[in-house]
């Protein structure tokens, strides 16, 4: 599918992205790299024969404006939500890789009502946004490799715990070939797209019914809270 570009301004900023498809809002966002741009999400651009696929530069990246200091997670997402707005998306569902998995938090923490579930891919946060998470209340598919060295899965594991309402999937090891540059373990939707690809289909089809149990109890914890109930303490 062609995708097509256009630049809005929002602001004092323009905005560069590519929309294709039909359906339901599908917002995806790249991650901090200087060279990245939307084209990341170019090997999940099919997910436009279900959804109404936006994928935009972040301000300070590709086409979108440039100034002299690059907007923290905070300003992009109120860059987001006037996207959103912009173009009539109403609650969409957000990808984010790497940054942009911190970028579509805070959207989430920010407007709750503006966003219908996350899906964050080998996600960076803030460690201030760890503890509103709870409160967020959405559904969230979190993914990362085994092997991820940038962000590391138990950033997943964060996350997971946080949000709640979300469900955690650790992909096999991508750069098993030490000639490999280790970054690559952390680009998913270029690396291991097929996998990806079910994983983000299946969420979004049914967000609810993909959400995990709370974690079990370490054997050790159980153990206690057993010996509590025999005791009747």
């Amino acid at each position: 599918m062609q995708a097509n570009e256009n630049l809005v301004e929002l602001g004092e900023f323009a905005v560069n992205f590519a929309s294709l498809g039909k359906g339901e809002g599908l917002v995806m966002l790249h991650g901090s790299d200087h060279r990245e741009s939307w084209r990341v999400w170019e090997p999940l651009l099919q997910l436009g024969d279900s959804y109404s696929v936006v994928a935009l530069d972040l301000v300070g990246y590709g086409k979108s404006s440039r100034p002299v200091e690059t907007p923290d997670h905070r300003v992009q997402a109120q860059v987001l939500k006037d996207l959103v707005e912009k173009l009539s998306l109403g609650r969409p569902n957000v990808i984010g890789t790497g940054w942009g998995g911190q970028v579509a938090l805070e959207f989430a923490l920010q407007w709750p009502d503006s966003v219908r579930s996350l899906v964050l891919i080998s996600s960076a946060y803030d460690k201030e946004q760890l503890p509103r998470l709870g409160k967020m209340r959405k559904p969230a598919l979190i993914v990362y490799a085994e092997d991820d060295m940038v962000t590391q899965q138990k950033a997943g594991y964060n996350l997971r715990d946080a949000i709640g309402t979300s469900r955690l999937e650790i992909l096999e090891p991508v750069a098993r070939d030490p000639k490999h540059d280790f970054t690559i373990s952390h680009r998913l939707q270029q690396f291991r797209p097929g996998p990806l690809m079910q994983l983000v289909r299946r969420f979004l089809a049914d967000p609810a019914s993909m959400l995990a149990e709370p974690p079990e109890m370490e054997n050790e914890l159980r153990g206690l809270a057993l010996k509590k109930d025999t005791d009747g303490t």
